[in-house]
């Protein structure tokens, strides 16, 4: 297999070395003026992973990848926006404009693009470049720009410029490091300077349009909660004031003690009061008693006027003890100054309380003592009846004042508490939802400033830098493709032509077409290289196939039979026929050749009946006869003819095509010919064809017998 393989490569050797080396030269020309590219990259921390953000206040132990990816994938697509790269597309536009020089390269941009950008470039946007400032040429750029076709500003980013447009800064790659914090960015042009500056002002820009994009999802939020707190600020404000004067217009200091204060004087003087009118019953009661026993002397006591006086002096002085003892309930606090009065007061009631008992005493002796008929202690126990009965009356009365006191205090002090309990919630719920929006302020100002932080860390660890020199070009690449295509190409094509392909050609592909033996091989005429060693070929090929017919020959019975036979026309079996018969001849064989041309008429009634050569031939002590038969497709052989051969040879054109009708032609013979032998002999074929038979052909140089030794596997080196 492989060296059938090798002699295939040999076959198309020229068309393997020619072809390839065509397609690589044409290549060559084609891309003479290819465009070299030159490469800029620049590496940005990004800090969305580790960096240290104020929300946590720490760098974070754990990492929430989805959020992270997240951010790169939209820092990602920030970067390759088209607002991004319209800005980008503007200030390189702006800068070269500006900073271009016609004559020579620099920095920005090459000469000969610069001069291109003035050929393309109108008369009204030249006007509007600043050459002192970028920012000034970029702003009359924006007032001309339109969304119109006709408008030069607005084509340049949607047209296809190879510089400006959207179309060739998309070509910016942006990829992720690994899983790291850093974002590689690479890009490339035809002119160092618009590659260089391109990811210059990309690093800029992009770092822009994050910050507006990123701070505009906070900023209106800021602005919001910055005017709820404002509002709830001024209405907590206004609702304090409306409880303060509410307090002051209310006299209130504190509600809860006041109310509690209220309430624990009313138990108090609900129980003065009761305790009040036990003692006012029980004095009245005790005054109604004795004064029916002393009844003679009530009137003339009642009656006085004096005693009346001090009657009434001592009810208000009791009065006066006994509001005083209300009003002043905890006596262990009581002032200095009380209790000065307090004693006052006792004194002045005792003293009182002592007159009345000795004027009662003396009306009762001036007017009843020769009588004697009242008697004294009940009139004494019954003053100290009427004092103790007016000192209860005049507790009671104060008790009464109290009460309707106390009274008025309920109702006063009642709407306040609901009142003061409806502004404090209203308060309450004002402070809640301006404690809430401040909470959420804080929030979004530690959010925007975590953004912020985030932005600042958007830094090129590894900035930009000019290129000084051009990436390698595909021209090699394309010329090696070029060849290799090619190569590959020819050898595909021919190794289809050899699956394909029905011509004989050699003994392997005859075989496998045929399944019948190769016999041998006869040379075709070479005009060119080896026309000189034509007979020496020929010589040779008649000498192999009178040795591959020796073995059918039968030594017992003479003459030994040679049918040459053929599916077609015009295969040459009359020429190797003659040179069969003279190679014999010349070695003392007697040989006959018969041929179809003028011995045998196969159209002719006895040659389609016969059934051996005898009965059209008469022999004439021949060794050999060697009988050319007319093609198959012409006429047919009787079978005897066929069964009687010691061979019959199948001679078949190298260089044809083994047709349908070729093989129902042999097929039919193979049948005809039964257990007599069939053998398939080549003609016209290829030099290297018949080497495959008889070895080496002349002449026998070094080179070319070094060259058949490598095709034959002979790699011992000696």
């Amino acid at each position: 297999m492989i060296l059938q393989f090798t002699k295939f490569l040999y076959r198309i050797k020229y068309w393997l070395i020619f072809l390839p080396m065509v397609a690589a030269l044409v290549a060559i020309y084609l891309t003479k003026n290819i465009i070299r590219t030159y490469e800029v990259n620049m590496t940005i921390y990004t800090g969305i992973a580790s960096g240290f953000t104020i929300e946590s206040g720490v760098e974070s132990g754990r990492i929430d990848w989805a959020s992270v990816n997240n951010g790169m994938d939209n820092l990602i697509s920030i970067i390759k926006s088209k607002s991004t790269l319209y800005e980008v597309s503007l200030r390189l536009y702006a800068q070269n404009m500006i900073y271009g020089d016609s004559t020579k390269d620099n920095n920005y941009i090459q000469a000969k693009h610069y001069r291109e950008l003035l050929s393309i470039t109108p008369k009204e946007v030249k006007a509007l470049i600043d050459k002192n400032s970028v920012d000034s040429t970029i702003s009359n750029l924006k007032r001309y720009e339109k969304a119109s076709p006709t408008n030069f500003v607005y084509g340049l980013f949607n047209w296809y410029h190879p510089h400006y447009s959207y179309n060739a800064l998309s070509k910016i790659e942006v990829k992720r490091l690994f899983d790291s914090d850093m974002l590689d960015i690479i890009y490339a042009a035809d002119d160092p300077g618009i590659a260089y500056n391109t990811l210059v002002i990309l690093n800029e820009e992009f770092v822009k349009q994050y910050k507006q994009l990123r701070y505009s999802e906070t900023n209106d939020v800021i602005d919001y909660f910055n005017k709820e707190l404002v509002r709830l600020g001024e209405k907590l404000k206004e609702s304090e004031d409306s409880l303060t004067r509410y307090y002051v217009d209310k006299k209130i200091i504190n509600y809860e003690e006041q109310t509690k204060q209220v309430t624990a004087l009313s138990r108090d003087y609900e129980l003065m009061y009761y305790n009040a009118m036990l003692k006012h019953a029980d004095a009245d009661a005790s005054v109604k008693q004795l004064e029916i026993r002393i009844e003679g002397q009530l009137k003339a006591i009642e009656n006085n006027t004096m005693f009346l006086q001090k009657l009434n002096s001592l009810s208000e002085v009791s009065s006066k003890l006994a509001r005083f003892r209300v009003l002043n309930l905890d006596t262990a606090e009581i002032s200095p100054l009380n209790k000065k009065l307090l004693e006052e007061l006792k004194s002045q009631e005792k003293k009182a309380e002592e007159e009345l008992k000795a004027y009662t005493a003396t009306i009762i002796r001036q007017r009843y003592s020769q009588d004697n008929i009242a008697s004294a202690a009940y009139v004494d126990q019954w003053v100290s009846s009427v004092i103790a009965r007016e000192e209860a009356l005049a507790e009671l009365n104060v008790m009464e004042d109290v009460k309707k006191s106390l009274d008025h205090e309920y109702s006063y002090y009642s709407p306040i508490g609901s009142t003061l309990k409806r502004k404090e919630r209203d308060i309450s719920f004002t402070e809640r939802s301006y404690l809430s929006v401040l909470t959420s302020l804080n929030a979004a100002l530690m959010r925007q400033k975590t953004l912020q932080m985030n932005s600042a860390t958007l830094k090129a660890i590894n900035p930009p830098l000019f290129p000084v020199g051009p990436k390698p070009s595909a021209r090699k690449k394309i010329v090696l493709i070029s060849y290799f295509g090619t190569l590959f190409f020819v050898l595909v094509f021919f190794i289809f032509l050899e699956i394909f392909d029905r011509t004989l050609r050699d003994q392997y592909r005859t075989r496998r077409i045929t399944n019948l033996n190769v016999l041998g091989a006869y040379p075709k005429v070479d005009r060119l290289r080896y026309a000189q060693y034509k007979e020496q070929y020929e010589d040779i090929a008649t000498n192999y196939l009178a040795n591959a017919l020796v073995p059918f020959l039968n030594y017992g019975e003479r003459p030994d039979i040679i049918n040459f036979i053929s599916s077609g026309s015009n295969c040459g079996k009359s020429y190797l026929a003659e040179r069969l018969v003279k190679y014999w001849e010349d070695r003392g064989l007697r040989v006959k050749f018969i041929s179809w041309h003028n011995g045998i008429y196969s159209e002719y009634r006895d040659f389609i009946l016969s059934n051996k050569l005898s009965e059209l031939y008469d022999f004439e002590n021949e060794d050999i006869v060697i009988v050319e038969h007319r093609a198959l497709i012409e006429a047919a052989i009787p079978v005897g003819l066929l069964k009687e051969a010691a061979v019959n040879l199948v001679v078949a054109r190298a260089d044809k095509a083994w047709r349908e009708v070729d093989v129902t032609a042999l097929e039919r013979l193979k049948r005809q010919t039964g257990n007599a032998p069939l053998a398939l002999y080549l003609n016209n074929a290829d030099k290297d064809v018949v080497m495959s038979f008889v070895g080496l052909l002349p002449p026998y140089t070094r080179f070319r017998t070094l060259l058949y030794n490598m095709t034959q596997f002979g790699l011992t080196i000696r």
